[in-house]
């Protein structure tokens, strides 16, 4: 949150473009609307493909049967040709001269007629005809002739004659080339000619052919390459390619082979509807080509012929692309406009963000009567403007509050310091005493929790030779124990002035601290008096901690002192005395609960035992006050002081205690 913080720009510089609300706006937005056009575009695909499949599908098969149409009129004209010219003959006489003018005539007539027959027995249509046999082929603006009878050449011998005369019906021949077809390739179509036309059941007694050069159908297929997209095929009667744009197929391989050859047979049911003479189609991978297509053979009607189309995949879903495309690019070009248009909207409705997120790096300086904008505002902007106002107000109110309680606290610490100076002034100095020849060494030290504390500890002389010494600990801590403190010093004092013991002493503070003791404070004290001179001592508690007893061998034992209740809670009948003797380099220490409640970091209590062990034989007064002090420190390792500490110490004898 610092680091955060001192990020605020305080001279109203804008952020990164990078990191502007701006620009996530804008990115974010275009992200939606990329995702929406790629999903719309993949559904539009998806539903477009399957209709360009259905319209190529139909383009093919209206491509095929347009092909097979125009093929069909070619070879019907042929056929009508060939009709004509075997129908004409019964009409223009028996003449050669006037059967070679037909035969030119029908050459002539026809662009798709290249070369054409007639054949007639002797004697076919009339009885005593000399017969016919003459072969005429279009060359160059003339006419090339030949006798279908000459020396070493005879029709009779031929195939085709046989099987016209011999099946007795019209058929086409495959492709082929002689010397009489000028080394063209031609397919000849082959009628038979009867004497009595209406009797198809008698013999025939001619032929009639006419030629096609292959040139010719190719020329109506239209020229194509093997890379053409669309391909167009003409199959012969016998299934051979006469027509194809693969100089390797054409005219040397039949569908059948070509069947066989692709793997999986996938031509096997193109090949299957052309010898049903049906429609039909398949997709197949082409081997040449290794493209994808989609062949379709269509017969021809009224023959043996047959029109395949064959159109690649790609060709087909070319259409498709093309949209996709157009949608895609239309879709970018208008994902631009939209960042352009939203970039220019946003620029006004993040410029106020701006002014604010400026007028709060000031604030963050410390800068609070910066002047802060749009707060009249209606909007958005103007609820976090309004809302900055008042966190300003609530912030400079809440530093003149703290300002002002810390110039409360600075005074309290200060007249906390002067109590704490007037407190440890009403301490008396530990006196040395000297009587009969010995010495008695007294030493304390105090060192409240807080500023002041409830502990005290007093020293009173009598007779120059009696030592009084009190030690206490007022039930709380802070300044009502330090008022409390006072009160009982001050009781104590003029109690143990009275004379007399220690118990007496206790019993007439304890009754002076009841009274008016509505907080219902109190304190444990330890009262007690020693003879500087015999180191006879007689000690009275009010429920304080039990003093140990050093011994001059260094023999350390609590003193169980009988104790009555604590001063301030109740007037006890009597405090039991507890009478003892210190001899040379004995000593006496009495403390607080400040020393054997000490805690350290584990909240483990300093304890009796290491109280014992703490004390140093041998020591003086002031020696053992600063080691026990010192240990209770040690232990609690740096943990706070939980609880006022004091120690007070009675040395007796202690220049000689060792030597006694």
């Amino acid at each position: 949150m610092t680091q955060l913080i001192a990020e605020l720009p305080a001279s109203g510089r804008a952020v990164p473009w990078y990191r502007s609300l701006r620009t996530r706006l804008v990115l974010w937005i275009c992200l939606g609307c990329v995702a929406v056009l790629v999903g719309a575009t993949l559904v539009v695909q998806a539903r477009s493909a399957q209709l360009l499949t259905a319209q190529s599908e139909r383009e093919i098969r209206t491509l095929a049967e347009q092909t097979a149409l125009g093929l069909h009129a070619t070879l019907e004209s042929v056929q009508v040709g060939a009709t004509t010219l075997g129908e004409a003959v019964r009409g223009v006489g028996r003449e050669p001269r006037t059967l070679d003018a037909l035969l030119r005539a029908t050459v002539a007539g026809d662009d798709d007629i290249e070369g054409a027959m007639l054949i007639l027995e002797p004697g076919a249509l009339d009885d005593g005809d000399a017969g016919y046999s003459w072969y005429v082929r279009r060359e160059g603006k003339g006419f090339y002739t030949q006798p279908m009878r000459s020396r070493g050449y005879d029709y009779h011998d031929q195939p085709w004659w046989k099987r016209t005369i011999g099946e007795g019906r019209a058929w086409w021949s495959e492709p082929y080339r002689n010397a009489a077809t000028g080394d063209q390739m031609f397919v000849t179509y082959n009628r038979p000619i009867r004497r009595n036309p209406e009797d198809l059941a008698s013999a025939p007694v001619g032929m009639v052919s006419l030629d096609v050069p292959v040139s010719r159908l190719r020329t109506l297929i239209g020229q194509q390459s093997i890379d053409s997209p669309v391909l167009r095929i003409v199959l012969s009667p016998e299934h051979l390619y006469v027509v194809h744009p693969s100089p390797e197929l054409e005219l040397k391989v039949r569908l059948d082979d070509r069947a066989r050859q692709l793997d999986g047979h996938v031509l096997q049911p193109l090949l299957d509807a052309v010898r049903e003479r049906r429609s039909a189609d398949v997709t197949y991978l082409d081997p040449t080509t290794h493209i994808r297509r989609i062949g379709m053979v269509q017969p021809v009607p009224d023959s043996a012929w047959t029109v395949a189309v064959s159109v690649s995949e790609q060709y087909a879903q070319e259409q498709l692309r093309r949209t996709t495309r157009a949608v895609i690019a239309g879709g970018l070009l208008a994902v631009l406009v939209l960042v352009l248009v939203l970039w220019l909207i946003a620029r006004p409705i993040t410029r106020p963000l701006l002014a604010l997120t400026s007028s709060a790096g000031h604030f963050a300086a410390g800068e609070f009567d910066w002047p802060l904008p749009h707060t009249t505002r209606r909007d958005e902007v103007g609820l976090l403007a309004r809302a900055y106002d008042r966190a300003r107000s609530s912030i400079k109110s809440q530093l003149a509050e703290i300002e002002r309680m810390a110039r409360s606290r600075q005074k309290l610490e200060s007249e906390l310091s002067i109590a704490r100076d007037i407190q440890l002034a009403m301490l008396p100095p530990a006196p040395t005493l000297h009587a009969d020849g010995h010495c008695l060494q007294a030493h304390a030290l105090l060192e409240p929790a807080k500023a002041v504390g409830g502990d005290f500890y007093t020293f009173f002389v009598r007779d120059e030779r009696v030592l009084w010494f009190v030690i206490g600990d007022v039930s709380d801590k802070g300044v009502p124990a330090a008022l409390f403190m006072a009160r009982a010093m001050t009781v104590l004092e003029i109690a143990t002035g009275l004379g007399g013991t220690p118990d007496r002493a206790l019993r007439a503070a304890a009754a002076r601290l009841v009274e008016g003791n509505d907080t219902c404070m109190f304190a444990t004290v330890l009262c007690g008096a020693i003879d500087s001179g015999t180191g006879e001592m007689v000690l009275a508690s009010a429920g304080h901690e039990a003093p140990v007893l050093l011994r001059a061998g260094g023999r350390r034992q609590y003193v169980e002192v009988p104790t009555g209740p604590p001063l301030g809670v109740d007037i006890a009948d009597s405090y039991p005395l507890w009478r003892g003797r210190l001899q040379p380099g004995d000593a006496l220490v009495a403390y607080t609960d400040g020393i054997s409640e000490a805690l350290d970091g584990g909240q483990n209590a300093f304890g009796t035992e290491r109280l014992l062990s703490a004390l140093p034989a041998g020591a003086d007064a002031k020696g053992l006050c600063e080691a026990l002090v010192a240990a209770a420190h040690g232990f609690a390792d740096g943990a706070a002081q939980s609880d006022d500490i004091t120690v007070l110490a009675l040395s007796f004898d202690p220049s000689t205690g060792g030597n006694a």
